[in-house]
């Protein structure tokens, strides 16, 4: 991930940052991959398609699910983020 700013001076810096994630975030976003890829297809088996078209649907769009989930860096923030602010709203 790169990040670019601008300080004071109108001079520009570039960040390099690597974000770790420990085994409960990856634990967390392999459950909430299941729970959504087992949605797509239950939705996409309601819909009035028939054999190949309902296959080639569910792959595609469970791949670009998998991609958003396992290597899209920013959709991981977001899903953490979600999950860190419903774990610490108080009850």
């Amino acid at each position: 991930m790169t990040a670019k700013t601008r300080l004071h001076g109108g001079s520009q810096v570039t960040v390099d940052a690597k974000v770790k994630r420990g085994p409960e975030s990856w634990t967390y976003i392999y459950v909430v991959l299941g729970f959504a890829l087992a949605i797509e297809g239950t939705i996409i088996q309601m819909t009035p398609a028939q054999f190949p078209w309902n296959l080639i649907a569910y792959t595609v769009i469970g791949g670009i699910t998998f991609y958003l989930f396992i290597f899209s860096g920013k959709f991981q923030d977001k899903l953490i983020g979600m999950k860190n602010r419903y774990e610490n709203k108080a009850r």
